[in-house]
């Protein structure tokens, strides 16, 4: 019971030992979650200072605390929003574009360093850099009739 099925099918890598993950370039991540955080976040949607200072103290809250605590077993920690508003400090007094591109690119820069890691996804599955085949050509009956 203890071979798993890509073992026993020989489909794995020889020897039955676990092909290491690679770890994707931090430069093609940090492009990548460029272009993805750029298109998702609206120019109007960039946080103020204020808001970034309300989400941080409500993470000291007596609720989120507790909440953290039952799920998890241990306190919060509160740095990473101590951080998103001492980095929104840095930047208050930028034109709103310059701040704009600042905090896409932080946010860029973040969630590219947690994909690099072996706790994301990533270690087991690939993104997909490539777009999908057009719809009509893998379903023939991809236009839902009228």
């Amino acid at each position: 019971m203890g071979a798993s099925w890509s073992r026993l099918a020989g489909s794995g890598p020889p020897g039955g030992a676990a092909a290491p993950p690679t770890r994707p370039d931090l430069e093609l991540l940090r492009k990548e979650e460029l272009a993805l955080e750029a298109a998702a976040i609206p120019p109007e949607d960039v946080p103020s200072c204020l808001h970034l200072f309300d989400r941080w103290l409500s993470c000291y809250a007596l609720g989120s605390q507790f909440r953290h605590a039952y799920r998890y077993g241990t306190v919060a920690d509160c740095a990473n929003y101590s951080n998103d508003f001492k980095f929104c400090l840095t930047m208050r007094k930028l034109e709103p574009q310059l701040r704009r591109d600042a905090y896409l690119q932080r946010r860029a820069d973040e969630r590219a360093h947690a994909r690099r890691g072996f706790r994301s996804s990533e270690a087991v599955w690939e993104m997909r850099r490539d777009p999908l085949l057009d719809p009509a050509l893998a379903d023939p009956a991809y236009p839902p009739p009228s």
